[in-house]
């Protein structure tokens, strides 16, 4: 999909760290997706059309195990997000910005 500047992968793709950042355009906003090779499940979200230069937030990915067996028995590796659940999280963090700031809050 071609946005403007850049292209996005497709919305049920599962971009990884090896492929490095990534740029997604949601209602209207540029987000560059950073996945930390060294912490998998993590994810940094810089807001490059906000209104404040270096703003944006970070997603951890984790996994809770009802027991030491199934914590043995779970695959060591996470299935990175897919690009919808990446715009989901965007959208989020959108959703609770205030516009008079441009900053979380209020």
């Amino acid at each position: 999909m071609s946005t403007g500047d850049h292209d996005e992968p497709a919305g049920d793709s599962r971009p990884t760290a090896e492929g490095g950042p990534f740029t997604l355009t949601v209602d209207g906003e540029v987000f560059t997706v950073r996945l930390r090779p060294e912490e998998p499940g993590a994810c940094d979200y810089d807001w490059e059309s906000g209104p404040n230069k270096g703003y944006g937030f970070s997603s951890f990915q984790r996994v809770a195990y009802s027991s030491i067996q199934d914590r043995a028995n779970a695959p060591s590796t996470f299935q990175p997000n897919t690009i919808d659940e990446h715009r989901e999280s965007i959208r989020d963090f959108l959703g609770q910005i205030n516009p008079e700031t441009g900053y979380l809050g209020d």
